[in-house]
Formats: structure tokens, sequence, C-alpha cells
């Protein structure tokens, strides 16, 4: 039986995957994802702004990551949890890459962002991390104290 949640506070929130990976270049990287990167370089390539200016040296790793939300997503209807076990589902087929990815010294991770005026909870349970360990991915959640359409300032 699972204890069901008190209603809480709305909030707002975004989901990634980010890959790092000493040496393999993100075309591969793309390929065992697949899916189409937001951002991605490969190890020991010029390193450049996201407006295209150069930063000067080479990346020391390849990096490569995709927005699985298409938008920031509210709480209500969805929960972030919810979303998470949605998104370890569909990778599930990747667990060999991930694996991988970590044996060969890289990460593989579901970046969360959180936003919200108020406190929030958000409640892995231990069968979403157990799936996420059998994965080889990490979660990393990000609590921003301001709803995304805001700016910081403004609050």
């Amino acid at each position: 039986m699972r204890i069901k949640k008190e209603k809480m506070a709305p909030y707002q929130y975004v989901i990634s995957l980010r890959i790092w990976h000493p040496h393999m270049a993100h075309e591969e990287l793309t390929k065992h994802a697949g899916r189409s990167p937001k951002y991605s370089w490969s190890a020991g390539t010029p390193r450049y702004s996201r407006k295209g200016v150069p930063l000067g040296g080479n990346h020391k790793t390849s990096y490569w990551s995709t927005e699985l939300t298409p938008v920031t997503m509210l709480s209500e209807p969805i929960e972030v949890e919810e979303a998470l076990e949605f998104q370890t589902e569909h990778f599930s087929k990747k667990a060999q890459f991930f694996s991988r990815v970590r044996a060969e010294g890289g990460k593989a991770e579901f970046f969360v962002g959180l936003f919200s005026d108020e406190n929030i909870v958000v409640d892995i349970q231990p069968s979403l991390m157990g799936r996420l360990s059998h994965l080889s991915l990490g979660l990393c959640l990000d609590y921003y104290p301001w709803k995304r359409d805001e700016s910081p300032e403004s609050t």
C-alpha cells in the first residue's frame, strides 16, 4: 500500500539527461542515447561559448545533454516523481550503454530543475532509486527558489 502525500504547493520542473565521458565522441553518445542533444561536444575539441565565442583551450571530457521535458512542466497534474518513473522506464533498454559509460570513467544522470516560491517535497521511493541504480543513472536535483517564468531579481 502506498501512502498518499498530503497536498503540497504546486511547483514547476524540467528534466534533462546528461552524460559525461572521458573520450567517447559526442556523435557516438547521440547514437547510443537515441536522441538528439541540445548541447554536446567531444573531448579534445576547442571550447566555445553557447554563442559561438572561442573560450580558449580544449574540452577535457565529452559532454552530451538533452531535454526530456518539452517545456517547463507543472506538478499538477504530473508530479516530478511520476515523470521520473516514466523516463526511467523509457530508458530501461539503455542499461548496458549507461553501465559502459560508468565503467569507462564517465557518468550519466537525470538532471531535475525544480522551481517554486514555496516549500516543496520530492519523494523518491526505493523502487525508483533501485531502477536508477540498475540503469547506472544518477539523479541530480537542483532547486531554484522562484517560478521558472520569473527572474530571481523580481522575487
